[in-house]
């Protein structure tokens, strides 16, 4: 048995193993199938009890897997009334319904994560789009006024909490450089290159993005153009 499932055991009396699992001794004979849909990995829900076969008759082995521990699955199994059991060590199941598959716990983490990227993203996007019409004022970084970088400064800290810097060279350090063509909702995009960027923005999606462009004119929508490209973008969430 490897040395993971040793660290995770639990090791029972006889009579305290019954009483946990409430099942007979009896070992009776189960038909068991081989299952193709086997897990890589499991991780308990709770204290999980290991039984000696794949089988609801199967007596228990007198230990149990500890709760929100991972073990490396072997293969599995289905008995006759339709249970299945992951092999996870010598002799050794535990009920598919005791555990979760790992893969399926880490592509809930990924959802999760995404949900929560897109939820920032839109709450940039929603929060830039309440200043448009706010005039340009060189060095401005309040509603009463912004410029380029004290715009998407200002619309960060709002709607995320998070400290971008206030001029654009350091907003090139708030995140994950990429291409233009690579940007999503509530990217920085920037104009100039990396490292005396001239020019910021929040992309939007679908080619365009806000900005407080320049002196006499206010925030506003644009539509990227061959015109005036951006150079690069950051991705900040």
């Amino acid at each position: 048995m490897n040395t993971k499932i040793k660290k995770g055991l639990i090791t029972f009396t006889a009579a305290a193993s019954l009483a946990v699992t409430g099942l007979g001794v009896s070992n009776a004979s189960t038909t068991v199938k081989a299952d193709t849909a086997t897990p890589a990995a499991v991780r308990t829900n709770s204290m999980a009890v290991l039984y000696s076969a794949a089988s609801s008759d199967a007596k228990t082995t007198g230990r149990a897997l500890a709760a929100n521990t991972d073990w490396a699955v072997a293969k599995s199994a289905t008995d006759a009334s339709g249970n299945t059991y992951y092999y996870v060590g010598k002799n050794e199941w535990v009920k598919a319904s005791d555990v979760t598959d790992t893969a399926t716990l880490t592509q809930a983490a990924a959802d999760d994560s995404a949900a929560s990227t897109q939820s920032s993203a839109d709450a940039v996007v929603n929060t830039a789009k309440q200043y448009l019409g706010t005039p340009y004022v060189w060095g401005g970084k309040t509603p009463s006024g912004f410029d380029c970088s004290g715009f998407t400064s200002y619309v960060y800290q709002q709607a995320t909490g998070k400290s971008i810097g206030g001029y654009t060279v350091a907003q090139e350090s708030a995140g994950t450089t990429e291409a233009v063509s690579q940007a999503s909702v509530g990217d920085l995009l920037f104009w100039g290159s990396q490292g005396s960027s001239y020019h910021v923005g929040i992309y939007l999606g679908n080619n365009q993005y806000i900005a407080a462009p320049q002196p006499g004119e206010s925030v506003k929508i644009s539509t990227i153009s061959g015109y005036f490209m951006p150079s690069f973008a950051v991705k900040v969430l």
